[in-house]
């Protein structure tokens, strides 16, 4: 007998422009609750007082607690992600793509209040199973899948060699964030990480051009 399925939060209506500024007001507080209460302990009811908002307001949007979470990841992988939805660093040399986006990446990582919801996902992620699996989709699967798709662009386009774009996404995310990110998350360091994170990037993109980069071509011949 197949195994019932987790119900999944009702998706959220678009909000219209109106609106856009209370959700975020609901999203901000939603954020601040279960990063100071973890997600078990924080409630709609103080997500609603902290917003100045109504729990009917937040149940049409979000649907549940689950939903409101799911639209924090959401929000949070579309800042991590500016960097490559850029048409400017769509067209630049693979490089320079790689080291504004890994700048931006573990720049965002290495954030306070993002360091903070790792570690609540880190902290709840065994307990809360669907809470885990949603955030891996839509944060770093979304993210390898994303620059996935880059790589394998870029290899078409004969710039890059890579056989198994995911991997090398993985590889390069990896690379990014090695001890720096697990000393921030332990406690170990504290900003600011500017000069750390420049020299993280710069070694990772250098070593991912290395390892995947196209040979380069002899100058023609005049004639």
């Amino acid at each position: 007998m197949p195994r019932p399925q987790p119900r999944r939060a009702p998706r959220a209506p678009r909000p219209s422009r109106r609106r856009e500024p209370r959700i975020r007001a609901i999203l901000a507080a939603a954020e601040d609750v279960f990063m100071e209460k973890g997600f078990e302990a924080g409630s709609l009811d103080d997500v609603a007082r902290r917003a100045n908002a109504s729990k009917a307001t937040i149940y049409a949007h979000f649907g549940n607690k689950v939903g409101l979470f799911r639209a924090i990841i959401g929000a949070k992988v579309g800042e991590m992600f500016a960097p490559l939805r850029r048409g400017e660093l769509t067209h630049a040399p693979v490089p320079a793509v790689l080291t504004g986006f890994g700048t931006a990446f573990l720049t965002r990582m290495l954030s306070p209040a993002v360091v903070k919801f790792y570690r609540l996902m880190v902290a709840q992620g065994a307990q809360f199973p669907e809470l885990a699996r949603t955030w891996f989709a839509n944060g770093p699967r979304t993210v390898i899948a994303t620059l996935a798709a880059f790589l394998k662009e870029r290899t078409a386009a004969g710039e890059l060699e890579v056989d198994d774009p995911e991997q090398a996404a993985e590889f390069f995310l990896m690379s990014l964030r090695g001890v720096l990110h697990l000393q921030a998350v332990t406690g170990l360091s504290r900003p600011p990480y500017a000069k750390a994170i420049a020299r993280k990037v710069a070694a990772a993109v250098a070593m991912f051009m290395r390892a995947y980069g196209t040979p380069a071509r002899p100058p023609r011949a005049e004639g």
